[in-house]
């Protein structure tokens, strides 16, 4: 099956989905706050590349999920005009004549609410359990070709849209046209 997909955050997403949906729910839960600022060490550590960051966000996201209900706080994350609002318009406007996977590091219970706005995807994302723990791995580089091949079974990319070449070169590598997307707009790569 020929397929266009596209990362998440920072391709269609303005910013980073997760770091907006942490902030939005420290702002309706002033008490998380103690419990994610013991986590900054680690989490400086794994976006560094010392320290894990399945583990790290697997601990995030358990500490959230003691206090509430994940995918209720996502829904209305979503539903907020200035998390839509973050949603590029190029993503509207681009032709969609193949499938369209969106293959993310974000977690699944977060991105699958932002799905009505985005049409007819298939989301291939982080997945986490109710109680907060990473399921599987971190959807990221090798990972998202794996769950694709799940999701959709054998594929070939036509098209590759992507804010971070490093992150996902794998998928790039398999694209017939590649596409590095930024504030200033989307560039074909060569």
């Amino acid at each position: 099956m020929d397929i266009d997909v596209y990362d998440f955050d920072g391709t269609l997403y303005d910013g980073d989905s997760t770091v907006d949906f942490v902030c939005f729910c420290l702002r309706r839960h002033p008490v998380l706050a103690p419990a994610l600022l013991s986590m900054a060490a680690p989490a400086l550590s794994a976006l560094v590349g010392r320290g894990s960051l399945t583990r790290m966000k697997s601990e995030l996201f358990s500490r959230m999920a003691r206090r509430f209900d994940l995918d209720a706080e996502a829904a209305l994350f979503w539903r907020e005009n200035r998390t839509r609002a973050k949603l590029r318009a190029f993503f509207r406007e681009t032709p969609r004549d193949l499938p369209i996977v969106v293959a993310s590091a974000s977690p699944e219970f977060e991105l699958r609410h932002a799905l009505p706005l985005l049409g007819e995807v298939t989301l291939v994302a982080t997945r986490v359990g109710a109680d907060g723990a990473l399921i599987g791995k971190n959807c990221k580089g090798e990972e998202k070709i794996r769950r694709i091949r799940e999701a959709v079974g054998p594929f070939s990319v036509r098209a590759m849209y992507t804010d971070d070449a490093q992150a996902d070169a794998p998928l790039l590598a398999m694209a017939r046209e590649k596409y590095l997307v930024s504030r200033d707009g989307v560039k074909r790569l060569e």
